[in-house]
Parts: structure tokens; sequence; C-alpha cells
């Protein structure tokens, strides 16, 4: 059981170390977290307690779990932590007449020194391992998708001839509307939902010329012309996404092919207005 909680602890830590980069404070009714000290009343009854850079004095109960990162946390008589205490780079300081159902967790090091390269090792490896499965998740993506889209590519293929630099200009031209029209959606309660909407288009036909490209790039790799058409795919996005992780270089192919991949469902979506718009008069 000690094992589990430990790996649990753990667990939960990685989680929340993804924001030690962004230390905006936000209060709800049920969870607490916070960039500055928190005392939770004797009457009050919260969810969780989560404290960056500052101390947590408890005295009402929480349900779930305290952590608090570079801070000590303090349980007053009478409160009571349902769960899971979890400190890094502090200490506890649980008073008689207090309860903690589950396990209280306390990993400080000797100095401020090593607390801060431990969270910033934390921060480190979690962003790696973000952008792992972020990575696993886009290559099967643009597989599911491509082998949706199969049948429609070589109309795809005869469109795109040429016109790459044109895409990309008018993709970033639609992303620039898009954010601004999102953003003043967004100000209003009613307009959120339709801000959402427009914001799953560009991800919608971004995936779609991913699986595009991942064709054209495997089809110029020998052996592969009779495979299936899933490892053809597969292969193309594999190659395209490892590039994406490369710094810096890797950022300008991924904004440049999302500009294409934009602008190639924009001029694919007029097409068909115009050939419908055509069929209607004729």
């Amino acid at each position: 059981m000690k094992k589990l909680a430990l790996v649990l602890s753990l667990i939960i830590l990685f989680f929340t170390s993804l924001s030690l980069a962004s230390p905006t404070a936000f209060a709800a009714q049920r969870n607490i977290m916070k960039s500055r000290e928190v005392v939770v009343p004797v009457k009050q009854s919260v969810e969780n307690v989560i404290v960056f850079g500052h101390d947590a004095i408890i005295k009402g109960k929480v349900k779930t779990a305290v952590i608090v990162i570079n801070g000590d946390v303090e349980i007053k008589p009478n409160a009571n932590v349902r769960e899971l205490v979890l400190v890094v780079g502090g200490r506890v300081k649980q008073e008689p007449g207090s309860s903690v159902t589950q396990n209280i967790l306390s990993i400080n090091l000797n100095s401020p020194s090593q607390n801060s390269l431990f969270l910033g090792g934390m921060v480190l490896i979690s962003g790696w391992l973000l952008r792992f499965l972020g990575s696993i998740v886009l290559v099967l993506l643009t597989t599911f998708a491509g082998l949706a889209l199969n049948k429609r590519f070589k109309n795809y293929e005869e469109m795109t001839k040429g016109k790459a630099a044109r895409f990309v200009l008018s993709g970033a031209i639609t992303t620039l509307a898009i954010l601004i029209l999102s953003l003043l959606l967004g100000i209003t309660v009613v307009g959120i939902p339709i801000s959402i909407i427009l914001l799953l288009v560009p991800l919608i036909s971004f995936i779609a010329g991913m699986a595009l490209l991942s064709k054209e790039t495997a089809s110029r790799i020998a052996g592969l012309n009779h495979k299936p058409s899933w490892i053809v795919y597969l292969t193309g996005a594999f190659l395209i996404v490892s590039v994406f992780n490369f710094p810096v270089i890797g950022g300008l192919v991924f904004f440049i092919l999302y500009c294409f991949s934009l602008g190639m469902s924009i001029q694919w979506l007029f097409s068909r207005l115009r050939r419908k718009k055509y069929n209607g008069r004729f």
C-alpha cells in the first residue's frame, strides 16, 4: 500500500508541476488553486487545495488532497483532510486533534537550490512526456484520417499542384481572422460555443492535411508503394511528426503545414460552393 501511495503521489506531482510555469491564481467553491497563501476556514469544505510558492493553513475540511509546491502546510486542530497531503520543497505541521485519512508525503531537499532543481527537472520531464504523448496521438489521428479519406485524396492531389504557396498564405490569413473572430465571440457567453466550433475547423483541416502529406512523403520511400495503406500513412505521419520535435525548425515546419492544410480546406470548400452554384443555374 505504501508503494501504491507513493506512485499515486508522484503521478499527482507530475500533473501539478505542469502548472509551475503559469502561476495564475484561480479560486472556486469546490477547488482552491492559488499562487499565494491559502487559509481554509473552520467551517469551509473544499474538494482540493493546490498552492504554488506559498503556505497552506487548513482549519476546515478538504475532501480530496492538499498539494503544496515550495511551501509549508499547517493542519490545525479539528481540520480534516480525507485523502492525501503532498508537500514538495516544504514541511508539514500537523497539530493534535486534526485528521488526515490517508498518507502525508513530504519531499524536502536540503537547500532551496536543490528544491528548484528538482522542480525544474519535473517540469522538464513533464513537458517531454506531454510532447511524446502528443506525438503519438497526432500520428494515430493522421493514420485514421488517411484511411478514412484515402479515396478522396486523388482529387486533393490534383487540386494542390503548384498552389502550395497560395495555400500557405490563405491559411495564415484565415487563421488570423478566426482568432480575431473567436476572441470577439468569446466575450459573450452565447458566442463561446461558436468560437469553440470555429477553433475546431483548423484542427480538422490540419489532420486532413497531415494525412495527405503523409501519403506523399511515404510514396517517395522505396518499398512502400505496394504496402497496405495503413503502413503508408503511419510511416509518413511518423516522419513528419518527428520533424516537428526539432527545436525551431520543427515549429516552423508545423506552422507552414498548418497554414497549408487550412488553405487547402478553404480552397476545397469554395470549389464545392462554386460547383453547387453552377449546378443550380443549369
